[in-house]
């Protein structure tokens, strides 16, 4: 069952006995609205698997395009309707996330890409760097001008990491390669996203890297005849002649899994961080290339699976020419998590 805001305030008048006897309502909140084509469109197909998986068990109560500085009302009306789990999806929910833990102890949450864990606070993200390090790949392979553009929403490290690893990507190509960054400081704002995407291309940037939520980049790539990636969601449909391919996040096994454990009364605050070989996201089918780089790409992939390849060996490289781990190290995932640096050959400073 989806439920919209106005819904809450009823809810909330029920007895907690009474609510117990009835499904688990499993609480969404969403940082874009569910027709952003990505992110959020992509937690939303996961609650819906969820439902589809458990059936009569569960129920979903949903808020989308919740604004950071509303997220405390928006949660606490999910608590107050009876949510016994709530997902939180955004990594600028993180921080409040964890205060409505501490102060609702008998809800269980879960954040998106969060950090830490807490005793009724589990964390969950894909590692979607390996899908950025294919990206890479494929972008050296395309581009002409040596150059590729990113979209990037907040500096943040989920975004930094993902700018350094299809840096990387690219550099196993060739070492030419450079990345030009325009920050939109929005995870969705389909006309700042298309202007910042204008300018990369303006800038002699041909092949297109996004971390934001709509298609618009993918849009304006296809109009301006550049290539590029989409975010989240198979986003063909919006560039065929441009999309080279997307990562795809898959939300809704892990769902329901988790709410299942609740109603089991098996749940624990679990680090959740899957890659490639997990299921948690795939790659969108390779367009618009000629079959040895797509037979590139995927032997890359299968490297990132088999665990040959990983995106974070040293040596690395910072910006200013300092070696940040030497040959035969590997940055920690706690290192990954809070990096704050870019590599050499990305032409951006830190905000």
């Amino acid at each position: 069952m989806l439920k919209g805001a106005g819904a809450l305030a009823g809810a909330a008048a029920l007895p907690r006995a009474a609510l117990a006897a009835d499904p688990l309502n499993v609480g969404f909140v969403l940082i874009g609205p569910v027709g952003d084509f990505g992110w959020s469109t992509m937690h939303d197909r996961g609650r819906q698997r969820m439902l589809d998986v458990l059936g009569d068990k569960v129920e979903a109560t949903q808020v989308e395009a919740v604004a950071p500085p509303d997220f405390d009302r928006v949660a606490t009306s999910l608590v107050r309707a009876g949510c016994r789990l709530i997902f939180t999806t955004s990594f600028s929910y993180f921080q409040p996330t964890v205060r409505m833990a501490e102060a609702t102890p008998d809800v269980f949450f879960e954040s998106a890409t969060g950090t830490a864990t807490r005793d009724n606070l589990a964390i969950y993200n894909a590692r979607f760097y390996e899908g950025r390090y294919v990206q890479g790949v494929i972008a050296a392979k395309k581009s002409k001008t040596k150059q590729i553009g990113y979209v990037a929403s907040f500096p943040v490290p989920e975004v930094i990491h993902a700018i350094n690893t299809v840096m990387r990507g690219a550099w196993s190509v060739d070492p030419e390669m450079r990345i030009r960054v325009v920050w939109a400081n929005a995870w969705f704002n389909p006309g700042v996203e298309a202007d910042a995407a204008r300018a990369l291309i303006d800038q002699g940037c041909d092949v297109l890297c996004q971390h934001t939520d709509s298609p618009a980049p993918l849009q304006l790539a296809e109009e301006r005849g550049v290539f590029g990636f989409g975010q989240a969601s198979d986003m063909t449909r919006f560039a065929p002649n441009s999309h080279l391919t997307s990562s795809v996040n898959n939300w809704g096994d892990y769902y329901a899994e988790r709410a299942q454990a609740v109603i089991d009364g098996t749940w624990a605050p679990t680090d959740t961080w899957g890659g490639l070989d997990s299921g948690m996201f795939s790659l969108a089918p390779f367009t618009n290339m000629d079959p040895e780089t797509a037979s590139h790409a995927e032997a890359v992939v299968a490297a990132l699976k088999d665990g040959s390849l990983h995106p974070f060996d040293g040596p690395i490289v910072n910006q200013a020419g300092e070696t940040v781990i030497g040959e035969g190290e590997r940055l920690t995932d706690d290192q990954i998590r809070a990096m704050d640096f870019f590599y050499e050959g990305i032409d951006v400073a830190m905000p």
